[in-house]
């Protein structure tokens, strides 16, 4: 049996057992206003809040890629909730034990080694989220920051951008996903996959999916994605994931496209707490990519029922204080 395989299962096995662990019977809820977190900051979900104000949460995974092996990954993230419409947040990942390829010129040889603790660029974002209807439409703008190794494949060396546009439409707790994108930079699109390339240049990013919501706010989410570039492109990568492609190409546009699928699942273990895990299939890179890991939140997410009863609550204190 393969590593893959054998991360796959234990994932599922810790998943399961967290799931069986969760009797309460699931909420009636039409819209569950989390789920646009999901978007949001993927590697550290639960982020966001119904209140207004500051949050913040650190996601610490384990990763096994089928061209580089094990690592880890450790994901801090800030957020700060404007309103219900508007919010803002930044994250940056560090790759814990992270194997590059390594040349030598005596003898001539590759060979990959480990890096022990190796930066990523920090990722901002702003985001709108708006109701239309029976939509749930959240507008997205992201930069990068070149804080991270663009010799390990994890940064790009200069500021980029990518503007999203991510729909949810929702059939009691079954919702059905698209992403529509563009920027300049795969370190942008997509960002939940642990990707071991970064690229500079146009590129146009297409999902669509489904998400299942179970019962405490624990989910389980399908979705494929195509990844197109236009123009040239300048790509890093230290992996050797293709004996054709060097460190670094500076005109190139096949290399940087990417299609898959990835199958996500979140269980939320107390109101601070989260286990998350995904797969991923990379049919352009022949890759496998598995990830299971906890999460961590300073403030824990709100149902609207548990904000209207606070609300109701309040109401009624201040009608008793001005009675007397």
């Amino acid at each position: 049996m393969s590593a893959v395989a054998r991360c796959f299962g234990s994932c599922l096995l810790l998943l399961a057992t967290a799931a069986d662990a969760q009797v309460t019977a699931a909420p009636a809820q039409s819209t569950p206003v989390q789920s646009k977190t999901v978007a949001l900051v993927p590697r550290v979900p639960g982020l966001t809040t119904l209140f207004n104000g500051l949050n913040a949460g650190v996601s610490l995974s384990t990763v096994h890629n089928s061209a580089i092996g094990w690592y880890s990954v450790l994901t801090p993230a800030v957020n700060y909730t404007f309103s219900s419409r508007y919010s803002a947040d930044a994250s940056t990942s560090l790759y814990l034990h992270r194997r590059v390829l390594q040349t030598t010129t005596s003898p001539p040889t590759q060979q990959l080694v480990v890096q022990n603790t190796t930066a990523g660029d920090t990722l901002l974002g702003l985001h709108a989220t708006f109701l239309p209807g029976s939509l749930i439409d959240t507008a997205s703008v992201y930069l990068s920051a070149p804080t991270g190794d663009k010799s390990a494949g994890l940064g790009t060396g200069k500021v980029t951008y990518d503007f999203n546009n991510h729909v949810e439409r929702y059939r009691n707790n079954l919702g059905f996903l698209l992403d529509t994108g563009a920027g300049n930079s795969s370190i942008l699109a997509n960002d939940l996959l642990n990707k071991n390339y970064s690229s500079v240049g146009g590129l146009a990013e297409f999902q669509a999916g489904a998400i299942l919501w179970l019962p405490k706010d624990s989910y389980v989410e399908t979705i494929a994605y195509e990844q197109l570039p236009f123009g040239s492109q300048t790509i890093y990568t230290a992996t050797g994931e293709h004996r054709r492609v060097p460190t670094k190409i500076v005109t190139s546009s096949g290399f940087a496209e990417d299609n898959g699928f990835v199958a996500f699942t979140g269980i939320r273990l107390t109101h601070h707490f989260t286990l998350s895990g995904y797969y991923n299939r990379s049919f352009r890179r022949k890759t496998d990519t598995v990830s299971c890991g906890i999460t961590w939140v300073l403030k824990r997410a709100v149902h609207v029922s548990e904000e209207d009863s606070m609300i109701d609550r309040a109401i009624r204190e201040a009608e008793k204080s001005s009675q007397h």
